[in-house]
């Protein structure tokens, strides 16, 4: 199997910074933004999720990445990033963001387009009370395991819908971050 590497990388910049990310108009829905943080794993590359606090009003306890509302007069690149700094203390001016996914609406009204970034500079995480419970790193290339995803379906609205599900450890990714690292895993492997 082909490693994620410096090349990988290259490419991975070129195909998001080429292709357009659809977005949805929805004026009715919140805009979010997130951030898929890639971080150099000594000779390799992880990606940085955060698991909710178990008092969430939503999602409690489920797996995401970094990332919330965006503010008023606020670019969705800066809300991206900001909402990295602020629930899990990657500095702003650590992340280079590569490019932006398609936008995907959530069941309980957001609109959200998330973004791909490198964080440069490792730094010791500084995790918002009340918002994250914890943080941890996957390696890509365990994300990128042929058998994966594991695809189940789900009813919602009377309609059965495909969920991607990622085990990694004693963690399950799904729901809406899944579908969003299911869009970026597509895009790496087209890069490799």
């Amino acid at each position: 199997m082909k490693r994620f590497d410096d090349a990988a990388l290259a490419r991975l910049r070129g195909i998001m910074q080429q292709r357009a990310a659809i977005e949805i108009d929805a004026p009715q829905h919140r805009r979010a933004c997130v951030l898929i943080p890639l971080l150099r794993d000594g000779h390799g590359w992880s990606l940085l999720f955060s698991r909710r606090a178990e008092n969430m009003a939503a999602h409690s306890g489920q797996i995401a990445f970094p990332g919330g509302a965006v503010e008023p007069g606020e670019s969705f690149e800066e809300a991206a990033v900001r909402e990295a700094e602020e629930e899990v203390g990657i500095p702003a001016r650590n992340v280079e963001l590569i490019g932006r996914l398609d936008d995907v609406i959530t069941d309980s009204g957001y609109l959200v387009a998330p973004f791909a970034g490198i964080v440069h500079d490792r730094v010791e995480y500084v995790l918002q009370a009340g918002e994250v419970a914890e943080v941890f790193e996957v390696p890509l290339e365990a994300l990128l395991d042929p058998a994966k995803p594991d695809v189940r379906y789900v009813a919602f609205l009377n309609h059965q819908y495909p969920a991607y599900f990622y085990r990694y450890e004693q963690y399950e990714i799904w729901g809406l971050t899944g579908r969003m690292l299911k869009a970026f895993l597509d895009l790496v492997w087209i890069a490799l």
